[in-house]
């Protein structure tokens, strides 16, 4: 918005010297003055001037108190006399004005917020188009004043404005219909067809033979009504562009509210993570000191799991034989099987009833678990299976759970031993 302020003020004081050094000049400066303080106003009101704006690195685009500096040494200078020309002046007040809509342009162009760009780029083009149409009103007042244009580079010039002007104008209709819209608002404000009018004026000036008598066609008041119009047209695309401007500055608001709004909300939920830290740590690791003691339960619990199975076989294999244990730890249904042959072998202590009357109960049974601590110990070395125990009677058979044939061997084997055993406890 403030480049495009400066802008226009930039174009409005080059084509009101231009004026002055014309054939319609007022016989002092004295109505340039306000145009020379709106203008210095524009360039201070300015927030920010980059030091590398001018590419070829002119002293006088380094600060703004420099260009006021610049500008103020022209305005001293200029005078009709002096050797001043309208080409001079346009061309000193239009370099200006390039540099200055292409610090405009780089300022569109690096900006964040996608949304806005299509106003931006029709801002940016009704920025152009207007100042070829104070440029064109320069030339054009000059055209009238003198009656023609000093050269035909002038001529070459004024078309080159014009048309650029048209394609600027069209193309910021494309990217914005508010365009139309408020140009449309402003003419029917002024109460005469503001567009016929201009239309007009250039053709005459495009259609001009140049080599006429220039003095014949001269017309200041012709002059003064092209300025006049020009002007009008001039605050008609002024008011397109502040419109514009506004536009761009609401949606801007728009979006930097929402971004506000976003970013409270992150800011909040990132104050309650922080908050919630210190929990979430303090419960992970009660939550895994839990798992690693039911992990370390788990391990005891499954030793002691493995030991009563172990217990537990145990016990069923003093029952049954193996073979039909592991059967019946599978749910399988047991049935009876024949055996060909099988040895059975009896023992008992001799003299047994004697022996409990003698000594005392306690001693009776340390003798039998020794006796049959001994005898189990030896058939767990053969394939003998223990089928009954009672009192001093001892019961084992072999050849009946597996099949072998040498299970009369095996018995035979097992009755040298005990029969020594008894022969020694005596």
């Amino acid at each position: 918005m403030e480049l495009g302020k400066l802008v226009h003020h930039l174009q409005k004081e080059r084509d009101m010297s231009v004026l002055y050094l014309s054939a319609l000049k007022p016989e002092t400066k004295t109505f340039l003055l306000t145009e020379y303080i709106e203008t210095d106003r524009a360039i201070n009101r300015l927030q920010v001037w980059p030091g590398n704006l001018d590419k070829l690195d002119r002293l006088r685009f380094e600060t703004k108190t420099n260009m006021i500096q610049y500008l103020a040494r022209r305005r001293q200078a200029l005078t009709p006399s002096d050797g001043f020309n309208i080409q001079d002046e346009i061309n000193f007040y239009t370099d200006i004005i390039k540099v200055v809509i292409k610090w405009m342009y780089d300022s569109i162009n690096e900006t964040e917020f996608a949304v806005v760009w299509k106003p931006l780029v029709a801002y940016q083009k009704l920025t152009s188009a207007k100042e070829d149409v104070g440029v064109e009103r320069a030339l054009g007042t000059v055209f009238y004043a003198n009656g023609g244009f000093e050269s035909h580079s002038f001529f070459e010039m004024y078309n080159t404005k014009v048309h650029n002007f048209r394609a600027y104008y069209k193309t910021a209709k494309l990217y914005s219909e508010r365009v139309d819209m408020i140009y449309a608002t402003t003419v029917q404000e002024v109460g005469n067809n503001l567009t016929d009018i201009i239309d007009q004026f250039r053709f005459d000036i495009q259609h001009h033979v140049e080599g006429s008598n220039a003095s014949a066609f001269a017309d200041l008041a012709k002059a003064r009504h092209w300025f006049d119009n020009m002007t009008i047209y001039l605050d008609a695309l002024l008011n397109i562009q502040q419109d514009l401007g506004s536009e761009i500055l609401a949606i801007l608001d728009t979006v930097v509210e929402n971004v506000t709004s976003n970013l409270t909300i992150s800011a909040a939920f990132l104050v309650i993570v922080i908050l919630m830290c210190p929990f979430v740590i303090w419960t992970t690791e009660n939550l895994t000191s839990s798992i690693q003691k039911y992990a370390l339960t788990l391990v005891d619990k499954t030793r002691e799991l493995t030991r009563e199975k172990r217990r537990i076989d145990s016990l069923l294999y003093q029952l049954v034989p193996k073979p039909v244990a592991e059967q019946l730890k599978q749910s399988k249904t047991i049935e009876a099987q024949y055996f060909k042959s099988a040895t059975i072998l009896f023992s008992d202590v001799f003299k047994f009833n004697n022996i409990m009357d003698e000594f005392k109960a306690g001693d009776v049974v340390e003798l039998l678990n020794e006796l049959y601590y001994i005898i189990d110990s030896i058939i767990d070395t053969y394939d003998i299976y223990k089928v009954n125990a009672t009192n001093d009677a001892y019961m084992v058979a072999s050849g009946n759970h597996t099949g072998m044939g040498w299970h009369s061997v095996f018995g035979a084997i097992l009755s040298l031993p005990v029969n020594n055993l008894h022969r020694h406890r005596r």
